[in-house]
């Protein structure tokens, strides 16, 4: 419903504000889309008029609403219209073959099924199904099974030759084809294989405004005001995340990546020297980041390690470009405007970002440039340090290690405790900004908060206890620093007088929720703009 400038007054509660001190308020005050004031009960009161409702918090908790600072909207709007392989029922290949089955004979012939969220360590055989198994279920249409991580899949007869692949078929550059002993295609693909595949088989218009819209009142649910869009479906993708945020059907505040899952140089290449660079655009969308992948994913595990993986010695996983073409697309965008960014998870492809990075404020000096690390996996100190030095903004998913972190440890061993070091991070000075990466993992923000505050996994194992952070500082993260990352500072990310009111209300009083419980609490409204979007 829309307030216009009705005035709202909330009281008696445990305001976590953000700001620099971690100020803890009792009430605020809401006028259209702005905070108005701060403070205790006897300063909000007095700014009770006609017009005014007073929404007694009784002790719970209000605070920003969340900004994931790395998410793709698109990614889980369309997974939410595809089979999810993390259904409670999904737990073997077999399962997961009578799910594509069912989901077939809804679809006329030609048209794609496809799946999302499969981990091979989550189902009883412990491993991919085979195209074989695929086009068992139909070879009258293409079938697409994604990986949690996005960056593998799985692909039938038919999607192979949609895309041009078969056993003559040389692996691309920066991405693998699956075999069998024969050197037959056994329809995995790694990479910027699975990027190519991932854009034959597109969305219809109207299936994505279907999928905006389920996307976003399910962030609107847990809290999420604000997201930094991290592209999927490259520029045409973009044009619908702006009219959907136009009109009303994306709620959130949108940070556009400049980018794609698949040719993501190209676009980087046509934008760097246009009329366009970040920070266009107004309150509700603006124009972000260019973006490129250099490596691959950490689940895969497909990234690129400066040292061989502890799971096999002669793994270091997959790199996409070599440092000269990073240098030759995003040298000459920081030196039109650009803030620039990078898939990174590996230590090498971070260290390449860096070498970009370092050249391009060394040869043209810009203040505040504020360039961007999306994930920075493993972050060693000597990385760390770089960041600091150029002011380097990262991303890291502490929720990852929930999800992924067993995985992490025997991967790569004792690196897998300098992954997304929030404490690291902290006690630099950097003012690292939390992101889901969702639909990679939930983007349940109580999920993400845990996380950083336990680095525990699922079978219970903590990964580098001492890269913790408390929560106050965490939430932060989630706040502020998103906001920061984006240059909105001045206007989001806390509950300051003058700042735009994009609040929550939780269930109860954060501060005194035990750690374990974090995940249970509930948000109980969620205002973007002065505006209630969601209500429990």
């Amino acid at each position: 419903m829309k307030v216009g400038k009705k005035k709202y007054l909330f009281v008696n509660g445990e305001v976590i504000t953000a700001d620099q001190e971690n100020s803890i308020a009792e009430a605020v005050a809401v006028q259209g889309n702005k905070i108005i004031a701060v403070g205790r009960n006897e300063d909000i009161l007095p700014f009770k008029t006609d017009n005014s409702e007073v929404i007694d918090l009784h002790g719970r908790s209000l605070m920003p609403g969340f900004i994931d600072a790395h998410i793709h909207i698109t990614l889980h709007g369309t997974n939410e219209l595809s089979v999810s392989c993390k259904d409670e029922t999904i737990r073997s290949i077999d399962d997961l073959l009578l799910a594509l089955k069912e989901a077939a004979t809804k679809k006329p012939r030609g048209e794609w099924i496809r799946a999302w969220g499969f981990h091979e360590n989550n189902v009883k055989e412990k491993r991919y199904p085979t195209r074989e198994e695929l086009d068992a279920i139909s070879v009258d249409h293409p079938i697409l099974v994604t990986r949690t991580c996005n960056h593998i899949s799985v692909v039938n007869s038919y999607a192979l030759k949609l895309a041009g692949f078969d056993k003559n078929s040389p692996n691309p550059e920066g991405g693998r084809l699956g075999r069998d002993g024969n050197g037959e295609l056994d329809g995995r693909l790694l990479e910027s294989a699975h990027m190519h595949m991932f854009s034959i088989a597109a969305f219809t218009e109207e299936e994505l405004e279907k999928a905006h819209r389920i996307a976003s009142n399910q962030f609107a649910e847990k809290g999420i005001t604000s997201i930094h869009e991290a592209t999927g479906f490259g520029l045409y993708n973009l044009r619908l995340l702006q009219k959907h945020t136009q009109s009303g059907v994306i709620q959130q505040r949108v940070y556009a990546m400049i980018g794609s899952l698949n040719g993501a140089e190209k676009i980087a290449d046509i934008m760097k020297d246009s009329a366009v660079y970040t920070g266009l655009g107004d309150e509700k969308y603006k124009i972000g980041p260019l973006k490129l992948f250099l490596d691959g994913s950490s689940s895969g595990p497909t990234i690129w390690t400066r040292e061989p993986y502890t799971s096999n010695s002669e793994e270091n996983g997959i790199h996409y470009f070599e440092q000269e073409e990073v240098d030759e697309l995003f040298i000459p965008a920081h030196r039109n405007g650009w803030q620039i960014t990078a898939h990174a998870q590996g230590d090498a492809a971070i260290d390449m970002l860096l070498n970009t990075i370092e050249k391009a404020n060394q040869w043209y000096p810009r203040p505040d440039a504020r360039h961007r690390i999306e994930h920075a996996g493993i972050a060693a100190p000597d990385l760390i340090a770089r960041m600091k030095a150029q002011h380097v903004i990262p991303t890291p998913n502490a929720v990852f290690l929930y999800e992924f972190g067993d995985g992490y440890v025997q991967d790569y061993g004792e690196r897998a405790a300098q992954m997304y070091p929030l404490r690291d991070y902290l006690e630099a000075g950097i003012p690292a900004a939390i992101a889901s990466d969702c639909p990679v993992t939930t983007f349940h923000p109580m999920r993400g908060l845990q996380a950083a505050l336990t680095r525990k996994s699922q079978s219970g194992q903590v990964i580098g206890k001492e890269k913790t952070v408390p929560l106050l500082e965490a939430i932060r993260m989630y706040t502020t620093n998103g906001a920061y990352a984006s240059f909105e500072e001045n206007i989001k990310g806390s509950i300051e007088p003058g700042k735009l009111a994009d609040l929550i209300l939780l269930d109860h009083s954060l501060l005194k929720t035990d750690v374990e419980e974090l995940p249970n609490v509930q948000v109980e409204m969620t205002m973007i703009d002065g505006e209630f979007v969601y209500t429990r």
